[in-house]
């Protein structure tokens, strides 16, 4: 098993990765909840001038593009590095959604960083990725970093690190005698990630509200999830095709899909009506073009 002994200081940090945009009563009374599209103009402009005087060890990667030893290491452009590449120079963006509370759309750009991209596959948004990570503020300050690699469920982490760590691909690995791992050709990267995408007005342990976060990410493996254990993996359970099976509910009663063990709400469970045939194809036993556990008519 790819699963080493969790520390303690693991087990924090899961937690607040999973707790998201959760906060208790006082603290979201404490706290003032700023407007969506001013938050985010503030963070664009903040992780701009961070891009704009940072830069990472690039030359380091280099001279050794096969020495997986490397850590990736940010400083300032300043003396003797002053001449250095800027982050901004060789960063991408991803445009992500997100809902402010009248429900309109304002798109947050993501700003991620490819250091080394991987030879495997990427990582869907619902997959279970194994990934080494440093998280720290712009300041510098780490609040958490795990070197000894950790499973993480992606559906579980906060909306930046699941959509920039899927632009990074798995490695490869192999098994010495002693039942350690060596892994190589994976992927190692860096995401500079608004408050909008991280945990916005919900202060946290070494994370005060209204935070841009930055993690240094290396993925090491992936596995495909099945949330629901329906026999359906959770990433095929984007029935709409949008690349977010968080919005799928075949049924509406409210619980997107990929947590539905009976999709179609016809009160047989999905994975008993999934494969009548048992020729590992989804049945459609009325002919409509829809398979049986999608269909609530079906025969």
């Amino acid at each position: 098993m790819l699963q080493p002994k969790l520390t303690r200081f693991t087990f924090v940090f899961l937690f607040l990765l999973i707790l998201g945009y959760s906060c208790n009563k006082d603290q979201a009374e404490s706290v003032e909840i700023r407007d969506v599209q001013t938050q985010f103009l503030e963070d664009e402009q903040t992780l701009l001038t961070y891009l704009e005087t940072h830069f990472y060890n690039y030359e380091d990667f280099e001279a050794d593009p096969s020495n997986y030893t490397l850590r990736i290491s940010i400083d300032t452009l300043s003396g003797e590095n002053s001449n250095k590449t800027p982050l901004v120079d060789q960063v991408a963006i991803k445009s992500v959604e997100v809902n402010n509370a009248d429900g309109d759309v304002i798109n947050h750009d993501l700003y991620y960083l490819i250091v080394r991209e991987g030879k495997g596959e990427r990582p869907s948004e619902v997959d279970s990725t194994y990934v080494r990570y440093k998280g720290a503020l712009l300041d510098g300050t780490v609040f958490d970093q795990q070197e000894l690699p950790v499973w993480f469920d992606l559906p579980q982490v906060v909306p930046g690190f699941r959509k920039g760590i899927s632009e990074l691909r798995s490695g490869s690995f192999s098994e010495n005698p002693d039942g350690t791992f060596d892994f190589y050709d994976y992927g190692q990267g860096v995401l500079f990630i608004p408050s909008g995408l991280a945990y916005y007005a919900n202060a946290q342990p070494g994370i005060p509200e209204y935070s841009p976060l930055i993690f240094s990410l290396s993925l090491f493996t992936l596995k495909a999830s099945d949330h629901d254990g329906d026999g359906v993996f959770s990433k095929d359970e984007d029935i709409d095709g949008d690349g977010n099976p968080f919005n799928d509910d075949t049924d509406g009663d409210g619980t997107a899909d990929m947590y539905d063990a009976d999709d179609d709400g016809d009160g047989v469970l999905t994975r008993d009506e999934l494969d009548l045939d048992e020729n590992g194809i989804p049945g459609d036993s009325d002919s409509d073009g829809i398979p049986n556990y999608l269909d609530s008519d079906s025969a």
